[in-house]
């Protein structure tokens, strides 16, 4: 059965404590970022477009919170809920066809603008040029003009729309020009106070664009549930044109309102002056007749018998002109809401109609009004929409039922009054023929003069009821100039580019020590290995390749340590040691070790010699300045002896290194050779040590080759350099049996770094550099703190 193969998890895990003393560590790379942070928040607050919101409070009276026989009865029909219908209003007051009329009455939609080099600055109060639409604004479009002053007038650039070229035009004060299909007319503004800028613009917008772009910046909300008072904010980039749109627009929602509600009363007025004027002819011509029959018959008055026919066929014929004209209201009243398409309202005159028809007549209309104001801002599928149109149909079949039995009765009023008349019209034909046609002119003159009489009165009373019509709104708080914008907020800016920043350094930080694919600790390094850490490293700032090195340098105390613990390691061997570096890749710092290794173990006179058997890429003899020409090759080929190949380094006591020689095309058929068996008992019985510096294991196999020979073996493994991955591989190869002794050097530490600093305190080995290079040192801790 297979050995179970261990797995080793290369992903880290997230340690709050260790990232809280990662960020403090950096704390100058967070001062930075605080900095720029705070800067580009400064510059995003000088460009950016702000934006001021202005308020107004509106209150909206309830004219159906009334108490009374008239209001029970209304409730009684159930048509429509009590008080007035807020949402609607509210709808009304953000729909974009009121808002088309805001925006062309008050221009709105002409601006003016100072073309800065990175932003466009709205000139709003007293510009120095204005511009006149002179063809319709309801249907002009989208324009910019940029304007320049020219002899005896201004040089434009004009653009009609986003995508189409430009065109230069001359054009001169107060004088029409045309572009596009719209005409306009530039003069100077007599309250400017500054003069025409080089970079001035004028831009177009077309209304119906701006009203539907507008309803976003508009927002009506009530107090609350129980107040019929609205809430109405708007925003907008200049503070100014925020309240004056605000006004502009209660304005003209109280106007639209009070000119729906004066059209009941102008309709009526405007039906009696037409037949006042048919009756004022109708009894002139009347008049007339009688004044040209009696002086044809001769007779100034008539008998008795006459008289009281006259009268009571007078009586007669005013009922059945009531009647008739009851059934005539009642006829347009069902004319006008069989046609729902109506655009003015309807009221029924004079007390010919009863109360009850009259409150269903403004119910519908009232509900009619609703229909259309929702209309303006609600899709026709949606369910408010279908709502309101069924009450609307509610009310209109409402008031049908009532007409038809209203119309019976009437009917049979008309018919008792007319039977009432065609008996006095027998007596009358008894008469004789001169007395009984007086009497008729008599009696067509006097119905005349009653229904000319009513009309008047009924047209003072629409008068005096249009006249005294008030609007049911009341501006109770106008929209008042913000000092402060909405947005951006100052405040706000800041902290958002503040946080910004130290989340974007923050994640840096993580990435840096928790994504870092490289080993930067020595708690990452015991995660995957199950062997000691015998040393740590730092790195050095000047290329240490001077084994001469003061008594308290930095290199010189760590080398020390791992000589120490080298020992420790080989305590229980007996005789020579041969001790081998090697690592997962080049460049990790065996060649380094290697030397310092070897000149460390020459204290108390012992012999060491260095062995560069890293026969594809020596790097061990330049280190010491010696060349490899000759050396551990030529041994293995029988071409030279080991007194031939060992030399001295230079300018060290009991060290002497054998060199790689020539690099062959072969390197591990000549180390598994007999003759390096023999080369290394030979060492072994002139030298103490034998320091070995061969090729890393994660890469060829030379180190196996020669593991079975070696007491110790050291795996080399630099900071922020050595692959995690590399090193899993590199612990399944060391589970296996070539290699003894094991242990691990953490080399080539950053200085100044965090990992140093959390790990070693304040015991700093710095203090041996030089007092002439403080600033430096200061500027180089630093630097790392940031990077």
């Amino acid at each position: 059965m297979a050995p179970l193969k261990v797995v080793h998890n290369t992903t880290k895990a997230l340690d709050l404590s260790d990232l809280l003393r990662k960020m403090l560590f950096h704390w100058p790379l967070y001062l930075i970022a605080i900095l720029l942070a705070t800067t580009a928040g400064y510059t995003y607050l000088k460009y950016a477009r702000p934006d001021y919101m202005s308020s107004a409070r509106l209150y909206i009276r309830d004219d159906k919170k009334t108490s009374g026989d008239e209001a029970d009865a209304l409730k009684s029909l159930s048509l429509f809920k009590d008080g007035k219908n807020m949402e609607n209003e509210m709808e009304l007051l953000q729909s974009p066809v009121l808002l088309q009329r805001v925006i062309s009455a008050n221009d709105f939609n002409l601006r003016y603008f100072i073309r800065e080099p990175l932003h466009t600055k709205e000139w709003y109060n007293n510009p120095p040029l204005l511009i006149k639409v002179l063809s319709n604004k309801a249907r002009i479009g989208n324009y910019t003009f940029d304007v320049t002053a020219a002899n005896k007038g201004y040089t434009l650039k004009a653009k009609a729309g986003k995508k189409s070229g430009t065109t230069v035009l001359s054009v001169l004060p107060d004088q029409p020009f045309t572009f596009g299909r719209d005409t306009f007319a530039i003069y100077t503004n007599p309250a400017a106070t500054e003069a025409l800028p080089g970079n001035y613009r004028i831009a177009i917008d077309s209304v119906i664009e701006l009203a539907t772009k507008t309803v976003e910046n508009i927002n009506a909300t009530l107090v609350n549930r129980d107040a019929t008072v609205i809430l109405l904010s708007y925003k907008d980039p200049v503070a100014q044109r925020s309240a004056d749109f605000l006004n502009a627009l209660l304005d003209e929602y109280n106007e639209y309102t009070l000119s729906d509600k004066n059209k009941s009363g102008l309709n009526t007025i405007h039906f009696l002056n037409a037949r006042i004027d048919s009756l004022q002819g109708e009894l002139g011509l009347l008049e007339g007749q009688e004044e040209h029959f009696k002086v044809q018959r001769g007779i100034t008055d008539i008998d008795a018998s006459s008289k009281l026919a006259l009268e009571q066929v007078k009586e007669a014929d005013t009922r059945l002109s009531d009647a008739n004209m009851q059934v005539s209201v009642l006829d347009q009243v069902e004319d006008y809401i069989n046609n729902p398409n109506a655009n003015y309202p309807f009221a029924p005159v004079g007390g010919s109609v009863d109360g009850t028809l009259t409150s269903m007549i403004n119910r519908y209309e009232e509900a009619l009004r609703e229909n259309r104001r929702l209309s303006l801002s609600l899709q026709p599928g949606s369910v408010i929409m279908e709502s309101a149109t069924a009450q609307v149909n509610d009310a209109r079949n409402t008031i049908r039922d009532y007409i038809n039995g209203y119309k019976r009765n009437a009917g049979v009023i008309q018919q008792q009054t007319q039977q009432k008349v065609n008996g006095i019209n027998n007596k009358i034909a008894q008469i004789p023929s001169y007395t009984r046609e007086y009497v008729n002119i008599k009696r067509q003159q006097g119905v005349k003069e009653n229904l000319y009489l009513f009309l008047l009165k009924k047209k003072e009373e629409a008068s005096v009821t249009n006249a005294s019509n008030v609007t049911d709104n009341k501006v109770i708080a106008p929209a008042y100039v913000p000092e402060d914008p909405v947005s951006p907020k100052k405040p706000l800016v800041y902290i958002s580019f503040v946080l910004l920043a130290v989340i974007a350094v923050s994640i840096y930080i993580y990435t840096k020590y928790f994504l870092n694919p490289r080993i930067i600790s020595r708690p990452e390094i015991e995660e995957i290995f199950d062997l000691p850490v015998i040393a740590e490293i730092f790195q050095q700032n000047e290329k240490a390749t001077d084994l001469s090195l003061p008594q308290r340098s930095v290199l010189t105390e760590q080398i020390l340590n791992l000589r120490t613990n080298l020992r420790f390691l080989l305590a229980d061997h007996k005789g020579s040691a041969t001790i081998m570096l090697t690592s997962s890749v080049s460049g990790e710092g065996k060649t380094f070790l290697t030397t310092h290794i070897a000149n460390s173990l020459t204290v108390n006179g012992k012999k060491v010699v260095m062995l560069e058997m890293d026969l594809r890429k020596p790097k061990l003899s330049a280190f010491v300045n010696m060349d490899h020409s000759t050396g551990i090759t030529n041994y293995l080929l029988g071409h030279k002896t080991m007194q031939e190949i060992v030399r001295k380094v230079p300018d060290s006591e009991n060290l002497y290194i054998v060199s790689s020689g020539p690099i062959p095309p072969n390197p591990v058929e000549l180390i598994e050779s007999q003759r390096m068996v023999a080369l290394l008992q030979e060492l072994k019985s002139a030298f103490d040590y034998i320091v070995i510096d061969t090729s890393p294991v994660g890469i060829v196999s030379d180190a196996k080759s020669i593991a079975q020979y070696v007491d110790c073996t050291l795996f080399t493994i630099r900071y922020n350099y050595t692959l995690r991955a590399k090193l899993v591989q590199m612990e399944e190869v060391l589970r296996e049996s070539y290699f003894k002794k094991k242990g691990l050097v953490f080399n080539g530490i950053e200085q100044h770094s965090f990992y140093p600093f959390y790990y070693y305190g304040k015991y700093s080995y710095e203090e041996n550099i030089s007092r002439k290079g403080g600033w430096r040192s200061l500027i180089k801790k630093t630097a790392k703190r940031i990077a």
